[in-house]
């Protein structure tokens, strides 16, 4: 779908055949591209050339009116071009593919009589003939199969023009999923079998009958075709299988015991559901106490009144163990979706909400398109969390869009959140939401007991800058002894923050952005984390050739690597986002710790999000104000959420639980108040602070940026934006427009970055001006890749 901010117009020779909703092929001027019908008549204006939409791809619409008016809504809303949103909407690999075929022509029709009729055996039976001969029984061959058998003799045939290329789309063949299972016992040492068919064997002798053979081969290192010889050779047994991946055959009809507190709220928004009207309602529950169960009830219930449900969580990691417990109580009615499936997944699983095989669909940001029809409740889990915001164009926040689209539909929304968003939590005490509020534990449990360690002290009594403080070894020692857990919490990953040279004070930077590079030992490489530039670690400084480099800072890797040093006994392992790019590693240490066989967790934020481990009596947090010093008005309310997050990973199961907070500034509101767990106080103290400084939820904010990668064309842009808003500034009472200035990341990903912030109390009057500027830079001749506009930014670095 073409990036372009207005809709076109194009002429279909049937009318009637073709509808809004419909992905069709267009030109759009000397190539093709990919549409979506919006209008099913439209009226041209005179003097202008219609041309013809050329192919319709879809036999129905893939977008329905209310999917459709919702990507209307982002695209006015977030000033992004409505190709761009359809693009996002629809995760879909495309029904054809381009492939590059081969014909024979007259002239090698004619050639290959010839050589057919020679009188030669060389000539009849050579590489050229069968080529030719090849291609006469294989019309429309591909080139990539023809050039492998015939390498030499296809390079004449072209050269002759015996044969001519072509580029046509083919049709999408479906991969079929199998489920495998032993046929029987094989004997011993069968003869018969090769070392990848044993190791195949052998896996399903252990495991029993898989699912998906997909896993199957990655665990063996096979291939499908040594699977199907198997099979031939009638010691497995493959079947296509009939319901989705990792999906259990049967569904759990046992329910956990409701307390008081869950009842009533459960009973409240069962009631709200069956108005059957928009409403939203911010359900504001502590750590551990029960929000998850209270989401299948109601989503239980939404399914017997004949409606779908959607629930969306912030991410890929937490997708997993979500899955399980939907799929266990709703079966084959769970779809998944998000972006770690792979394209026939995606795929797959966004046909079967299309086709209602799926009246849930579960997932990350994008699953808020999800075509689900007659909508009835839409949830959003961990509602606060910033990975909800999309940081590329088109720059939605799913959270509000799933409010948007449970407007749209006339359903319920349920935002969740032991620590919300300081606007969610505005908008209910302002009225606009409802709020819902579970103040205990299930069970009974209380909450963790938090300590603040100053690391002030710790560091004035030994004199070392040792990460971990006396106080959270001896912690940890005594975990050990009971055969109790341990997760900590340091969100920086990598091993050391950056290479220092002693004698002349310069560090390692990346060629593309304004940042330090971040060393990962693992690797052996400096590596930036905005744009993914690698380097190999210098034995002398780049700048004045001295040897006295310096690793500076701790990561998670170090802090790992410490934690097997001090505690040799302990099994330690680590989980950040280095870990879940390997294939399956993320899902392998959660369940080895899940399970008890590691002692001590190390992570990032990752660990501190959604996960229910009963084994964790202990959750210590290194660097806890690392967050703070960030240019940046959320980052308070980060700090705060993040230590309240990861203080409700401690005592979940039978026996209390203890959080250690290791901190240089003990005095900081969020650090304090998050030991207290007191998410009012905090709401309290923030809100001051953003009324004084007139940030979110007290007005409106978007940041525009004028960026390139030369500077002086990014100040360019710059100039003429600021002339722009100097002009507006003074027709709109109450705009106030902070800028330009350099970005606080100056440089990224090879782009210089200057920065505008508007703050509005009026969110209809900023966007307006927005939409001027849109429109502005479009008469200047201002590339939309010079302009970044965001409106309603979580971060403003």
């Amino acid at each position: 779908m073409a990036t372009i901010r207005h809709p076109l117009t194009y002429r279909f020779p049937e009318a009637g055949l073709i509808r809004p909703g419909q992905r069709v092929i267009v030109p759009l001027a000397a190539r093709r591209a990919t549409g979506i019908v919006l209008h099913g008549v439209a009226r041209a204006a005179p003097g202008f050339e219609i041309r013809d939409i050329l192919r319709v791809l879809d036999p129905e619409p893939v977008l329905t009116p209310e999917l459709l008016k919702l990507g209307l809504w982002i695209a006015d809303y977030y000033l992004a071009p409505v190709g761009e949103v359809f693009r996002a909407m629809l995760p879909l690999r495309p029904e054809t593919r381009r492939a590059k075929v081969l014909q024979l022509t007259e002239s090698g029709k004619q050639q290959l009589q010839d050589f057919s009729d020679s009188m030669f055996a060389e000539v009849r039976e050579g590489a050229e003939a069968e080529v030719l001969r090849y291609l006469a029984a294989h019309a429309g061959a591909s080139l990539e199969n023809v050039r492998a058998k015939f390498p030499a003799a296809l390079a004449r045939a072209l050269e002759e023009r015996w044969v001519t290329l072509d580029t046509v789309e083919r049709a999408r063949g479906r991969r079929p999923i199998f489920a495998v299972h032993l046929v029987g016992p094989i004997p011993e040492r069968s003869p018969a079998l090769s070392p990848v068919a044993r190791r195949i064997v052998e896996a399903l002798e252990r495991q029993g009958p898989v699912d998906d053979h997909r896993e199957l081969l990655g665990a063996t290192r096979a291939s499908l075709a040594a699977l199907k010889k198997l099979g031939d050779a009638g010691f497995i047994k493959l079947h296509e299988a009939a319901r989705t991946p990792g999906q259990p055959l049967a569904e759990d009809t046992t329910f956990p015991e409701l307390t008081a507190g869950q009842a009533a709220v459960l009973e409240r928004l069962t009631q709200q559901l069956a108005d059957a009207k928009f409403q939203v309602t911010l359900l504001h529950g502590v750590t551990a106490s029960g929000k998850t169960e209270i989401y299948l009830r109601l989503m239980a219930t939404c399914l017997e009144r004949g409606r779908s449900a959607l629930m969306l969580v912030p991410e890929i990691a937490l997708t997993p163990a979500m899955q399980a417990q939907f799929f266990a109580r709703f079966g084959k009615q769970v779809a998944v979706l998000h972006s770690g499936l792979t394209e026939a997944e995606r795929h797959e699983a966004w046909w079967r909400a299309r086709r209602g095989e799926s009246r849930i669909v579960l997932g990350t940001r994008s699953a808020v398109f999800a075509p689900l029809a007659n909508l009835g409740l839409v949830i959003v889990d961990e509602e606060h969390d910033a990975s909800y915001k999309q940081e590329e164009t088109p720059r939605y926040h799913g959270r509000d869009v799933a409010v948007v689209r449970a407007q749209f539909a006339n359903a319920l929304a349920v935002l969740g959140s032991a620590t919300p968003s300081l606007e969610s939590y505005w908008n209910a005490r302002q009225g606009k939401y409802q709020l819902a509020q579970l103040e205990e534990r299930v069970g009974g449990r209380r909450l963790a007991a938090v300590e603040i360690v100053d690391m002030r002290e710790e560091f004035r009594e030994t004199h070392t800058k040792v990460p971990i403080s006396r106080r959270l070894k001896e912690e940890i020692e005594a975990q050990l002894r009971t055969g109790a857990q341990t997760m900590i919490l340091l969100n920086r990953r990598g091993y050391s923050w950056y290479l220092l040279c002693r004698s002349c004070g310069e560090s390692q930077r990346c060629v593309n952005c304004s940042i330090s590079l971040t060393y990962h030992r693992r690797e052996q490489r400096l590596i930036c984390h905005y744009c993914g530039y690698s380097a190999q670690v210098p034995t002398r400084c780049p700048a004045c050739g001295s040897e006295y480099l310096h690793y500076v800072g701790e990561g998670t890797e170090k802090i790992e690597d410490k934690f097997g040093e001090l505690f040799p006994g302990a099994r330690v392992a680590r989980l950040d986002r280095d870990v879940a790019r390997r294939a399956g590693q993320f899902q392998h240490v959660l369940e080895e710790f899940r399970a008890g066989k590691i002692h001590i967790l190390v992570g990032t934020q990752l660990i501190a999000k959604g996960h229910d481990f009963p084994g964790v009596t202990l959750v210590g947090v290194v660097s806890a104000d690392i967050g703070l010093a960030l240019p940046d008005f959320r980052s308070a309310e980060r700090t705060f959420q993040l230590l309240t997050q990861a203080a409700g990973r401690a005592g979940r199961g039978e026996s209390p639980g203890r959080v250690l907070v290791q901190t240089f500034y003990p005095e900081h509101y969020a650090i304090r108040l998050a030991a207290e767990q007191n998410y009012a106080g905090f709401f309290s103290k923030e809100i001051g602070f953003r009324r004084m400084m007139h940030y979110p939820p007290i007005t409106a904010l978007a940041n525009v940026v004028a960026q390139d990668t030369k500077l002086e064309r990014a100040a360019q842009v710059a100039k003429r934006i600021g002339d722009f808003f100097t002009a507006v500034e003074k027709r709109y009472t109450g705009l106030k427009i902070i800028g330009p200035a350099p970005a606080p990341l100056a440089r990224v990903e090879g782009r210089y970055r200057i920065q505008f912030l508007l703050k509005s109390a009026s969110r209809s009057r900023l966007h307006e001006v927005l939409r001027q500027l849109v429109d502005y830079c479009e008469q200047q001749g201002i590339l939309p890749r010079s302009v970044m506009i965001d409106m309603d930014p979580m971060s403003v670095m």
